[in-house]
């Protein structure tokens, strides 16, 4: 069978016989199987968050998996004989570019990568081209540098010298024209050294890499002159193939230190892509909030704080008492303040469902970002509660209390979950940020 895919935080049931589809496996008596399928893939089950149980429905017996927070892939085992077969593939919940909004926010959250290699390719490619341009930019810089090293090189003279290959001088002395031909090794500092060559051989991968339908024509053509000049020098010079990592030293110039940090980071990508991953979805959607409100904070004059950190102090704390409150951004211009906590949730999908597990998420999630903003004594505030949609949506809300008549503002924000939105989303929350300031 192919890859068996799910999303995350779901449900669902395969049964035996949809597992067993090439009827390796004896069909009298399947829960042996299953539990065999079950405990031989346990790590990789482990490794994305999935339960996994043996169950009977409608009269089947199969497997019901409930995944978690994560979203990945690892390779499964084959209860015929315990060999890597296919891989379990754990998608997005409404349907977002994983790879993509990894790539934006690389420099953030990276991927957990496992020890298990996967059977077929991954979709979690981080596109490779950026890492090609940042190898030809610190190339570029780092033949500007003076970077000479001692080689060894053979020279014919006409005398002869401590270094001289005596045995080739006795194998040829007999010609006469060859009496005062002395082959002799000489140490010279030069540019042209292995460690160069190696990483000339890795200019030419990552220019190979680069050409690929996989890198945007537009990238290509505003890297075009770069890449070019880089090629007619790859071709001219000397290569010698290397896939092991470079070592820094210490006494490298800075330029060339930085040119072996991109050179191992290209070999690592191309050994991680075949690796097991997972990303923790509701991480990945606070740090894309995080990122779209540093954005509109700069578009506003404002400046943000992720993940601000509230101590709780207390004598005799019980052991499961909390020991801070965390929002995920306060967003700050003069006198306005604006709390932010992004929840990976269904609710902007569901706006006229009216289901009572939508009603309690969202009483925590309400009184979460409450609680918050209540350490500010700010006269001017906001809350936000900042949710993935499928288009950007705004519902302002005002919890006031009839006793006190304090009055809190809070808006939910339906936000795009891709990076082909992110212009139109900063122009309509600053938009909206924007107004609430001048309140």
């Amino acid at each position: 069978m192919a890859n068996i895919q799910m999303q995350c935080l779901s449900s669902r049931f395969i049964t035996f016989t949809e597992l067993n589809k090439n009827k390796r496996c004896d069909k009298r008596y399947p829960e042996q199987a299953l539990q065999k399928f079950i405990t031989l893939n346990h790590k990789a089950f482990s490794f994305l968050g999935v339960n996994v149980a043996i169950q009977e429905r409608e009269g089947h017996v199969g497997l019901a998996f409930t995944s978690g927070k994560f979203v990945g892939r690892a390779p499964l085992r084959t209860p015929v004989n315990g060999k890597y077969y296919l891989d379990f593939v754990v998608t997005s919940r409404f349907g977002e570019d994983i790879a993509d909004i990894a790539n934006l926010l690389q420099s953030t959250l990276e991927p957990e990568y496992g020890d298990m290699t996967l059977v077929n390719s991954s979709e979690m490619r981080a596109p490779v081209y950026l890492g090609c341009i940042n190898y030809f930019n610190s190339f570029n810089n780092a033949m500007k540098c003076i970077w000479n090293k001692f080689d060894t090189i053979k020279q014919i003279e006409n005398v002869p010298a401590s270094s001289t290959n005596w045995t080739k001088y006795a194998n040829n002395s007999y010609n006469p024209m060859n009496t005062f031909d002395f082959e002799n090794r000489k140490n010279i500092q030069s540019k042209n050294h292995s460690e160069w060559y190696k990483l000339t051989y890795i200019l030419k991968l990552a220019i190979d890499l680069f050409q690929t339908p996989l890198t945007p024509v537009s990238i290509k053509f505003k890297t075009k002159t770069l890449v070019d000049k880089l090629r007619l020098y790859s071709a001219s010079h000397n290569l010698e193939p290397t896939t092991a990592a470079f070592i820094i030293h210490d006494f490298d110039p800075m330029a060339i230190k930085e040119l072996k940090i991109q050179a191992n980071k290209l070999l690592n990508h191309r050994a991680r892509n075949k690796l097991s991953w997972r990303i923790d979805s509701a991480e990945l959607f606070e740090r894309f909030a995080q990122y779209i409100m540093h954005e509109v904070a700069k578009k506003l004059g404002a400046r943000t704080e992720s993940n601000a950190r509230y101590q709780i102090f207390g004598a005799n704390n019980p052991a499961w008492a909390l020991r801070y409150l965390e929002p995920d951004i306060l967003l700050v211009k003069g006198e306005y303040l604006c709390t932010i906590d992004a929840k990976y949730k269904a609710h902007m999908f569901n706006t006229s469902a009216s289901i009572d597990s939508l009603k309690d998420s969202f009483r925590q999630d309400l009184h979460q970002v409450l609680a918050y903003s209540a350490f500010d004594l700010a006269k001017n505030k906001d809350a936000m509660i900042l949710y993935p949609c499928n288009k950007f949506k705004s519902i302002p809300l005002s919890a006031s209390s009839g006793y006190t008549g304090i009055r809190n503002r809070v808006t939910l924000v339906g936000l795009p979950f891709n990076s082909r939105e992110i212009k139109n989303m900063v122009n309509k929350l600053s938009d909206t940020i924007q107004a609430k300031i001048h309140l």
